[in-house]
């Protein structure tokens, strides 16, 4: 995508960072760049995760460029911390969603690594994923084209993925289930377009058909007086259609306002709404406000209580994101970019460096904190 005469240096700033975070985005001519990313989760559980992500671009010859995302991810899930033998104890035991073998009172580590590349030229893209965890291995490819018509002004992309996945799940003394797949296609058109020299709105459709194990095998729900293993529909049909503007103003800020309408074939209908602000403090130091609402109704077969062990036509579930939900996210973002703060030393100008850190809490008495640092090298 151009942009047109008379556009200014923000605006462009607006809409090449609005295509560049979506594959449907138009190519652009980058460095070659290396990215480290340190992430830090913990929630009201006090699960901890810790994911250290590198991401590179390498630029080809013409308009291509290969790009390799890896990310190494340990999960710590606490153990039980009642007394041993006490109701709370057995209780936390019998519905934890993890596995319990040996002793449940220990802390269950799990780590997970996953590698993604993808090569890009004169709009269209192929993608590999691989994942791997010592109960998962996943796999996906992926390819997108995109065009410029309407004398530049108007963007029209198409993607797709498949993805398909082992469950291998571990040893649980509660009830081992067997080993299961998981098979995703998805599909995706988008459109964005240039509304005038300082905005650009974007619409999309994304349709996902999932069949497979799509239940946590750990998990055990109170079903009929007694417990049993968590159980949902092997295929959901996944829909959602999107909205985003982006507009520049002229005090070296940016306004973005997110819409998305999602719906499924497990009865779930949700809504999201978002809104941002970027602002330039100085020349290569900027900061963003982020806030996120959500809102969804419960899957068809979702209850509070399963009076008997065949639940809602044979299916139960304690997921609390198959239960009627609301939700809110706060999120500041800091970025640095040394190059230009220090345009004289030849050890920072080539670094940029980033901080963000996100509350999030919903109605389901669930929250988590969410901080990431991040570090970029050109080269």
């Amino acid at each position: 995508m151009q942009v047109t005469r008379g556009t200014g240096l923000g605006f462009a700033a607006i809409a090449l960072g609005a295509l560049a975070a979506s594959p449907a985005g138009a190519q652009v001519a980058v460095a070659s760049t290396a990215n480290g990313l340190f992430r830090t989760f913990v929630d009201s559980k006090h699960v901890l995760v810790r994911s250290f992500v590198e991401d590179f671009t390498v630029p080809l010859r013409g308009d291509g460029n290969v790009t390799l995302h890896w990310n190494h991810e340990r999960v710590l899930i606490p153990g039980v911390a009642a007394p041993a033998g006490s109701e709370e104890a057995i209780d936390a035991i019998t519905t934890a969603s993890r596995p319990i073998e040996g002793n449940a009172f220990q802390d269950f580590i799990k780590v997970r690594n996953e590698l993604e590349g993808q090569v890009s030229r004169g709009g269209a893209s192929l993608g590999y994923y691989h994942s791997i965890e010592s109960d998962y291995l996943g796999h996906q490819v992926s390819a997108s084209y995109n065009r410029d018509v309407r004398d530049d002004q108007i963007n029209i992309s198409v993607g797709t993925s498949f993805g398909w996945d082992d469950i291998k799940p571990l040893v649980d003394q509660r009830g081992s289930t067997a080993p299961d797949h998981k098979n995703t296609l998805h599909v995706n058109a988008v459109a964005t377009r240039v509304l005038s020299p300082v905005s650009v709105v974007r619409l999309g459709v994304e349709v996902n058909r999932v069949t497979g194990l799509q239940h946590n095998p750990y998990r055990m729900v109170y079903a009929g007086g007694t417990t049993m293993p968590e159980r949902h529909p092997e295929s959901r049909l996944r829909r959602d259609a999107f909205l985003k503007l982006h507009h520049y103003l002229a005090n070296r800020s940016s306004l973005k306002f997110d819409y998305r309408l999602y719906d499924d074939d497990w009865g779930v209908l949700s809504h999201e709404v978002a809104g941002g602000l970027s602002q330039y403090i100085t020349r290569g130091l900027y900061a963003q406000y982020e806030y996120r609402w959500y809102t969804q109704s419960s899957a068809d077969f979702w209850r509070p209580e399963y009076a008997t062990t065949q639940g809602v036509d044979g299916y139960v579930t304690g997921d609390y994101r198959m239960s009627p939900l609301s939700s809110h996210l706060f999120g500041f973002n800091l970025n640095a970019d040394l190059g230009v703060l220090a345009p004289d030393s030849p050890k920072f100008r080539r670094f940029s460096v980033s901080l963000d850190y996100e509350r999030y809490f919903n109605s389901n008495n669930y929250s988590a904190d969410i901080l990431e640092t991040g570090l970029e090298f050109r080269f």
